[in-house]
């Protein structure tokens, strides 16, 4: 299984499209084929994006990802770090990654990101999500047990 830490711009993206490469992603960690790896401020910052209200994301459908995502995942604990990514906010997710012994990063920015862990646009992945398996409609459906 690929062990995954997802940027919050591809939730974000999975969210909004019931076609796009990103919600494949979430599609892959419903059954089973990545596991996707975070900490509780990577946690955090999904749940206070997702809740910005230019999203429109109900409550329901944001809890129903965030439960996805952690009775799918692991809750890693890295140890901080700081400046090795441009944009200091990322470095939460680089750490996740190398706990997560070189998981893959899901991120849509490939540029300025160091050689290890590899960013990759999911962009280059196969395109369409069956709409009952989008994260949209998660919120209506019981989550399979690992």
């Amino acid at each position: 299984m690929i062990r995954v830490v997802m940027d919050t711009n591809v939730l974000v993206s999975a969210m909004i499209s019931l076609s796009g490469n990103e919600a494949l992603l979430l599609l892959a960690v419903k059954q089973g084929l990545l596991r996707p790896c975070f900490s509780r401020a990577v946690l955090e910052e999904y749940s206070e994006v997702l809740a910005r209200p230019k999203f429109a994301f109900s409550p329901d459908e944001i809890a129903a990802l965030v439960d996805l995502l952690q009775h799918q995942g692991d809750l890693l604990r890295p140890a901080p770090l700081s400046g090795i990514s441009p944009d200091p906010k990322d470095d939460k997710f680089i750490a996740c990654a190398l706990t997560a012994r070189g998981g893959f990063c899901g991120h849509g920015e490939q540029e300025g990101f160091p050689e290890r862990p590899t960013w990759t646009d999911p962009g280059r992945q196969r395109r369409g999500t069956p709409e009952s398996d989008h994260p949209r409609t998660l919120a209506k459906q019981p989550l399979r047990p690992r």
